[in-house]
């Protein structure tokens, strides 16, 4: 058995291991297999064998790694592999279940949309209609205001012609009869007139 005992004055102490001045120090008694395999690991890691020992328990303690009983690396993958797969499978699940219908269902939808969308009037041809809308209707207007003024026109002229027709009626009745028919045919159109 050996026996190892380090007691390291104050300045040189890591500043990983975050001892106190004057921290009382101990011994502990390992195998010459151990301290032999603990003496080339410290080496190898460029530290001395206090240090190496206290930042292995530091990491056992940190990561929750039990040395006692051995723990695979292998086992402890296999775990996260199985996990790992599990969580995969549950994304293609979803991909199958949901994203994959929601895909066809917004590229179905996008198709129509553009279908509608290429149907649709734009701004410019909206405005091309309205204008010859515009024009129409000021033609119409146009046409209707002349038809308005030659049936007026015609209405007066037929309106002119009945006028006389009655007057030379009247005239003629009158001259027969002397009753005065011509007269109140004259003041029936001076008081439309």
């Amino acid at each position: 058995m050996a026996t190892i005992q380090y007691i390291v004055p104050e300045k040189s102490v890591n500043q990983h291991l975050k001892l106190k001045p004057m921290q009382k120090q101990t011994t502990v008694t390992i195998d010459q297999k151990t301290f032999a395999t603990l003496d080339r690991l410290a080496k190898s890691n460029d530290v001395s064998k206090k240090e190496f020992l206290s930042c292995a328990l530091e990491y056992f303690e940190k990561y929750g790694i039990n040395p006692v009983q051995h723990e695979s690396p292998a086992k402890e993958m296999q775990k996260l592999i199985k996990r790992c797969d599990q969580v995969i499978a549950f994304i293609r699940k979803q991909e199958q279940d949901i994203l994959r219908p929601a895909c066809a269902a917004i590229s179905t939808t996008e198709a129509r949309i553009e279908r509608v969308l290429d149907k649709l009037a734009t701004a410019g041809q909206v405005r091309d209609l309205q204008k010859a809308v515009s024009d129409q209707q000021q033609r119409q207007n146009y046409d209707a205001r002349n038809l308005r003024s030659d049936i007026l026109q015609l209405l007066g002229r037929a309106t002119e012609q009945e006028r006389k027709a009655f007057m030379y009626l009247g005239k003629l009745v009158d001259a027969k009869e002397k009753s005065g028919f011509f007269n109140d045919i004259a003041t029936l159109y001076k008081e439309q007139g």
